[in-house]
């Protein structure tokens, strides 16, 4: 009895890697995931300056974000970005590699027009439901796997 005691008190301390976005202004857990190195993380919005739909793929590096691509349906979003051409164009969306930045944490404001969305492993996060003028705080961490079963984060 001892033993698995011992085994399932040290599963629940192993650490995982874990995707967590936070309320910018309160701090508040709004989602968490569990995540692999090398994942990939998607920000869907509308560009509002060219109401374009506009992707910014990050994967999971070192514990961080790193940004390696941003694709549009408006190739003067990724121009006003300051991203040099040519571009790639893959089902009709024109796409920039682009290496990093890394970065530790990601602050995104949701704006009026924005309607920010993660997707992570398929399942879409809608940001955009915590209200415009706010602002998230989306940053990879390791934490103990028994606070990922144990705390519930609050839906916005």
């Amino acid at each position: 009895m001892a033993v698995a005691a011992v085994t399932g008190a040290a599963l629940l301390s192993a650490p995982v890697t874990v995707l967590q976005v936070t309320h910018d202004g309160t701090g508040r857990l709004l989602w968490r995931m569990p995540v692999e190195i090398g994942s990939q993380i998607d920000l869907d919005y509308t560009n509002s300056l060219f109401n374009a739909p506009t992707t910014d793929r990050f994967v999971i590096e070192g514990g961080a974000l790193r940004l390696v691509e941003i694709t549009s349906t408006n190739e003067a979003v990724l121009e006003h970005a300051g991203l040099a051409g040519p571009y790639e164009v893959r089902s009709g969306r024109f796409a920039a590699r682009r290496p990093g930045p890394t970065l530790a944490e990601l602050t995104i404001r949701i704006g009026q027009t924005g309607q920010q969305r993660l997707v992570v492993a398929g399942r879409e996060i809608p940001l955009y439901r915590i209200g415009v003028g706010e602002a998230v705080r989306v940053k990879v961490s390791r934490i103990p796997r028994g606070l990922v079963l144990m705390q519930r984060p609050q839906a916005p």
